[in-house]
């Protein structure tokens, strides 16, 4: 399946956490090309967003605030898995995810929010509805 997991830079001090969410360095030449940033919010537990693919787009997640599960299918083989992205943890978790893996995330705190980078703007062909059971 077309996904992985890594950690990202976290500095910390008294005042608080830096993250450095992406780097260019950790962008293969495929990517180079500036896509999108935006963020997408969890307003309640147990909120769902997703459940759809892409054709095309490869996109990069990382947990802002709060705890979601995000549960990925590759559309061609239904080989699935379950993970877990938790703001509060030591280590900052960025999830990627290639084209042809339907992702779904549910929110499992009260208030969740993830910031994401995708390799291009985002155009409705390219997106596919798809329920993860």
């Amino acid at each position: 399946m077309n996904y992985r997991i890594s950690q990202f830079e976290k500095h910390s001090d008294h005042r608080g956490d830096l993250i450095v969410f992406l780097k260019n360095s950790e962008l293969g030449n495929n990517f180079k090309q500036f896509g999108q940033i935006y963020f997408v919010t969890f307003e309640k537990k147990g909120t769902v967003r997703g459940n759809h693919y892409h054709n095309k787009w490869h996109e990069w997640f990382g947990i802002v605030a709060g705890e979601i599960e995000v549960t990925l299918e590759d559309v061609k083989t239904k080989e699935k898995v379950s993970l877990i992205l938790d703001a509060k943890k030591n280590k900052y978790m960025r999830l990627e995810i290639g084209p042809y893996v339907a992702h779904t995330f549910r929110s499992i705190s009260e208030y969740a929010a993830l910031i994401n980078y995708a390799d291009s703007e985002w155009y409705s062909d390219d997106t596919v509805h798809y329920k993860i059971d």
